[in-house]
């Protein structure tokens, strides 16, 4: 059982439907900050993420205008929205999670923040970043950060870089729990947040506490 963090606030970067890792290590803090001064770097899971389908693991990618290669500061990035990745976005998580028992319960208020269209990358992650924490861990506060700083002040934890590996999907390792497709795939680990909280629903919150 993981006792939260009372004392420390985390520094940590954020992601777009957070890996299952990430969003248990972030639980475990009563604090977050969101590092939104760091510059943009490829690569990653800040506009990245990985759901289970029929055919295997899906990467949904949010494109960002300008491209990859840039170097600007993470909260001036802008979504790009010419190809309508949303209803793609929405139309493959449907296809992969209709039959998950609580596909229905959790789907449509982030839908709603997708559709949204949100300008900045940071405020669509931080603002599915919120829901999600009001149903999995509501008694963290989550705040942005004030300036870059190279070492986290006292009381900071650093926690920036620590999950945007394909290894840190998987390492420690997440929680083992029914996936919708487990019979044509088996057991697809380092899957999005949204994998467990559709599988799992209110349990998930037991599932992130309990695997440490």
């Amino acid at each position: 059982m993981i006792d939260l963090n009372k004392n420390i606030t985390l520094l940590t970067d954020i992601q777009y439907f957070g890996s299952i890792n990430w969003i248990k290590n972030v639980s475990k803090y009563s604090y977050i900050k969101i590092e939104q001064y760091e510059n943009w770097q490829k690569g990653g899971f800040r506009n990245r993420t990985y759901i289970a389908g029929a055919g295997g693991s899906h990467l949904l990618t949010v494109p960002i205008l300008q491209g990859r290669d840039q170097h600007a500061p993470i909260h001036s990035l802008k979504i790009a929205y010419r190809d309508n990745w949303v209803s793609q976005h929405i139309r493959t998580i449907e296809s992969a999670y209709r039959r998950a028992p609580w596909y229905e319960h959790y789907s449509y208020p982030l839908y709603e923040i997708m559709e949204s269209r949100p300008e900045k990358l940071i405020d669509l992650n931080e603002l599915l970043l919120w829901k999600i924490r009001d149903w999995l861990f509501p008694n963290t506060l989550i705040q942005r950060t004030d300036s870059y700083q190279l070492t986290p002040e006292l009381g900071v934890e650093e926690g920036r870089g620590i999950f945007q590996t394909r290894e840190s999907l998987t390492n420690p390792t997440p929680p083992i729990y029914q996936q919708v497709f487990e019979d044509r795939n088996e057991f697809l680990p380092g899957m999005s947040i949204l994998d467990l909280l559709f599988c799992c629903g209110p349990n998930a919150k037991a599932l992130l506490k309990d695997n440490g």
